[in-house]
C-alpha cells in the first residue's frame, strides 16, 4: 500500500461550533518545504493560521489573516514575530468539491516582489497532480 500524499491538518465541522468549515489538507511536499526553513515553533505558528483560515465562510478573503491571490492560488503571507525575520508564503488552492483548503507549496520569500516564476510552477503542476488524484485524498 502506498504511503499517503496528503496530510490532514483539520477536518470540517471537527470543533464545536463555530468550528471548522473546511478541510485543511497538506501535501507532504509542503510540509517538508517547510520544514527545510522553519523550526517547530515557526511551524505551528503558520499551522495555526491555516486552521484559522479553515474557520472562515471565504477563506480567500480573510479577516483573520493576510490572503492575497496569485493565479488560481492563494497565499497566505506572515512575517516577524515568531517568524523573526522570515518572510514566509503558504500557498495553497481551494478545492470546492471537496471543501478543501490544500497546501501546496511552502516557500521564504526572499523580496517583496513577485512571486517567482518557478515557485508558480511547482504550484500549477503540484495543483494538476492534486486534481487527478496522483495525489491521494485523505
Amino acid at each position: 500500500m502506498a504511503k499517503k500524499q496528503i496530510k490532514v491538518g483539520v477536518k470540517q465541522f471537527a470543533r464545536r461550533p463555530p468550528g471548522f468549515l473546511w478541510h485543511e489538507w497538506n501535501l507532504d511536499l509542503a510540509f517538508k518545504e517547510a520544514m527545510e526553513f522553519l523550526d517547530d515553533g515557526q511551524y505551528r505558528h503558520m499551522a495555526l493560521q491555516m486552521q484559522d483560515l479553515a474557520t472562515e465562510d471565504d477563506p480567500t478573503h480573510s479577516s483573520l489573516c493576510s490572503v492575497r491571490q496569485i493565479e488560481d492560488f492563494y497565499e497566505l503571507r506572515d512575517w516577524g514575530g515568531v517568524l523573526r525575520s522570515l518572510n514566509v508564503r503558504v500557498f495553497f488552492g481551494v478545492d470546492k468539491a471537496r471543501h478543501a483548503l490544500v497546501v501546496i507549496v511552502a516557500i521564504q520569500k526572499q523580496n517583496n516582489g513577485p512571486t517567482p516564476l518557478g515557485d508558480k510552477v511547482r504550484m500549477r503542476r503540484r495543483w494538476r497532480k492534486y486534481l487527478d488524484g496522483d495525489y491521494g485524498y485523505p
